[in-house]
């Protein structure tokens, strides 16, 4: 679940660092945009990478570079496993099923489900949807960031930030149990199929066999075991998904995601602000601009700059890296899918490619270059 580099906690902020850019009015791709974006692919050792481009609303370009698999080129149908952005998802079925009166983000989910490893600390009482989908469990990401692999609380349920995709596993759990349907099939029903996103599952299954990209390493060899288990799924990981189904997505949550106006406001309502967290935060100014609002909502990572306010989602596995955004004001957004164990270097990079707007690309920089001279653990 983490970038072979990079320390969890600094991927999942890194993937979400960049923020949504303020894109150039035009419908079609930039100029000089696939010598430059087939320069960055071959400094990271990138063997496949999808672009979608949103303006006003719209898909208004596309473009596809690299290999699906070996011989076999990326292409509109070609699905990438993005990871994290997943959560993003996840966090779009729980707004439907709250306005459909389905789901209450503050119910305790223990009527339901109680995972195993936490059923004797009382504290497990205290978990809602809420907590799960804005990383406020008191959990690590997942089991095995323990020593003994066995789930543990670090700190009391609502009382800090400790990014964690267990958490969304437990609320696809809960959801299952709280209405006997398996999450799979809640995801299709009520996320992808209004949408028309006939390329995108939440669960491994056969007839993604040849359509799935093969994640590559950092020397841009394909990884041959990356197939998960028939039926597998994750909540808080591997969705597949097309670079065009994930664009409607985004445009649909920029349109209102069918909820009404008062569930539609969880998305941008920061939950867990992340201005002043010690090793996040920027406050102190050293990260110019700072952005505000700045943190978690509701399964989102909501970025502010002045009049720009934006809705985005990262995701990184072994051999992939995703990023997906969308600008709230202007429905302008960015679709980056990338195939390669470098992506989440090599997706900034095409990002600069396209945008004009620096303050959120400076924002991302800061971070790498913290990390990279051994000041961020």
């Amino acid at each position: 679940m983490s970038f072979s580099r990079l320390p969890v906690g600094l991927v999942a902020f890194l993937l979400v660092g960049l923020g949504a850019c303020s894109a150039p009015r035009s419908s079609a791709p930039p100029a000089q945009l696939d010598a430059r974006v087939e320069a960055v692919m071959d400094s990271f050792n990138v063997t496949g990478l999808g672009l979608g481009r949103i303006q006003d609303g719209r898909l208004v370009w596309t473009r596809y570079y690299g290999e699906q698999s070996p011989g076999v080129p990326v292409t509109a149908t070609t699905m990438f496993n993005t990871a994290s952005m997943h959560k993003a998802v996840t966090a779009e079925l729980a707004l439907r099923l709250v306005d459909k009166g389905l789901l209450d983000l503050d119910e305790p989910i223990s009527a339901h489900y109680v995972h195993p490893d936490i059923a004797d600390d009382p504290r497990h009482e205290a978990l809602t949807p809420r907590l799960l989908l804005t990383h406020q469990t008191g959990f690590l990401n997942w089991p095995f960031n323990y020593e003994d692999g066995v789930l543990a609380f670090t700190q009391d349920p609502g009382t800090g930030y400790t990014y964690s995709g267990i958490g969304f596993m437990i609320f696809g759990r809960f959801l299952e149990q709280k209405l006997g349907t398996p999450y799979p099939q809640l995801v299709r029903e009520h996320v992808y199929d209004p949408i028309r996103m006939d390329g995108a599952s939440s669960v491994q299954e056969t007839w993604m066999t040849d359509r799935v990209a093969q994640p590559t390493d950092a020397d841009g060899q394909p990884f041959p075991d990356f197939a998960l288990d028939e039926g597998y799924w994750n909540p808080a990981d591997d969705l597949y998904v097309t670079v065009e189904d994930y664009a409607a997505f985004l445009i649909d949550v920029w349109r209102g995601g069918g909820v009404s106006p008062e569930v539609g406001r969880l998305r941008t309502e920061v939950q867990t602000p992340l201005r002043e967290d010690p090793i996040w935060g920027c406050d102190d100014g050293a990260m110019d601009p700072c952005p505000e609002p700045y943190g978690h909502s509701i399964g989102w990572f909501v970025f502010g700059y002045g009049d720009s306010l934006n809705l985005q989602h990262g995701g990184n596995d072994r051999g992939e890296a995703a990023n997906g955004y969308i600008h709230l004001d202007s429905g302008n957004g960015l679709v980056v899918l990338v195939n390669g164990a470098n992506g989440v270097l090599a997706w900034p990079e095409i990002v600069d490619a396209i945008d004009d707007e620096q303050r959120f690309t400076a924002t991302f920089h800061y971070i790498i270059d913290k990390f990279l001279s051994g000041d961020a653990e």
